[in-house]
């Protein structure tokens, strides 16, 4: 149950978050938001260590665990999420991550073979539904095809299940909350650290510099501290529970958009329809 609240309380915290970087994402790029991000979040977990871990208690294989989840998400993740919202904004962008634990499950299927139940079936096709919709609509009276653009969103819901079932198992192996979070975000830095002379054109002040930091702290202090309570609401609770939870999250974000990022993003009824059909396709999933 307690993990649930926090499932509730991540997605809310999220999309506030989300809203934030949507605002001012104009004013820089994909790349300097996360690495912001992950820099803010080290800063915050960092000093927290030394109260909640014993050097003698350390688990050498779930720190692995924790840092393959790092490199998937915020890693990878981080950037082609970021990206996605660059392309189609910050809404379509959301309601189509939001799918992700369909792409655990297939995989599942693939990896490990499981199975898939009729019931799942009916799921995975309301997340298909859901995504041709919002794949298909208007804007300002006109057709505009966005499946180009959606191929990042859709890599960062596929490549998030790899790091929620590596956290849990991580966690499994060491009920260590903080330390998951460090390392996660360590791996999240490495991975941006050897992308870095390849995106900054040689002058990385470009990429993070002071103007770039005031933009997006804040919005990073909101996604630092999802990411510690995600470790903790899957310490309390299945990945089945906390990450069908989590994905309300769009739904936080078309109403916080609709308030802040009125001018900047519309929510048609059929983006909120079909986020709405993705969603109960992720619970049915899930809960099946």
């Amino acid at each position: 149950m307690f993990g649930a609240v926090l499932a509730i309380a991540i997605a809310l915290i999220w999309g506030f978050s989300t809203v934030l970087v949507r605002r001012d994402l104009d004013r820089s790029n994909y790349f300097s938001v996360s690495l912001v991000i992950t820099v803010v979040g080290l800063i915050l977990f960092i000093p927290l260590i030394f109260f909640s871990i014993s050097l003698y208690s350390v688990n050498v294989y779930s720190l692995l665990f924790f840092f393959l989840a790092g490199v998937f998400h915020p890693g990878f993740v981080r950037l082609l999420y970021f990206k996605g919202m660059e392309k189609v904004g910050a809404s379509v962008n959301a309601a189509i991550y939001a799918s992700n634990p369909i792409f655990s499950s297939l995989i599942a299927v693939v990896l490990l073979g499981e199975r898939l139940e009729f019931i799942d079936w009916i799921g995975i096709l309301f997340v298909v539904l859901g995504a041709i919709l919002i794949e298909s609509i208007n804007r300002n009276g006109v057709h505009f095809n966005m499946r180009k653009e959606l191929v990042y969103s859709f890599l960062a819901a596929l490549l998030v299940g790899f790091s929620y079932v590596a956290r849990k198992e991580g966690l499994i192996l060491w009920d260590a909350p903080i330390v998951g979070a460090i390392i996660s975000y360590v791996a999240a830095l490495l991975v941006y650290s050897c992308m870095l002379p390849f995106l900054s054109n040689g002058s990385n002040d470009k990429v993070l510099n002071r103007k770039v930091f005031k933009l997006f702290w804040k919005a990073g202090v909101g996604i630092s501290i999802g990411q510690l309570l995600s470790f903790y609401a899957l310490r309390y609770d299945n990945v089945s529970t906390v990450v069908p939870l989590i994905q309300i999250e769009p739904l936080f974000i078309f109403l916080f958009v609709r308030y802040y990022l009125k001018n900047i993003e519309i929510i048609s009824r059929r983006l909120v329809f079909g986020t709405i059909i993705i969603i109960l396709g992720v619970f049915v999933v899930m809960l099946s």
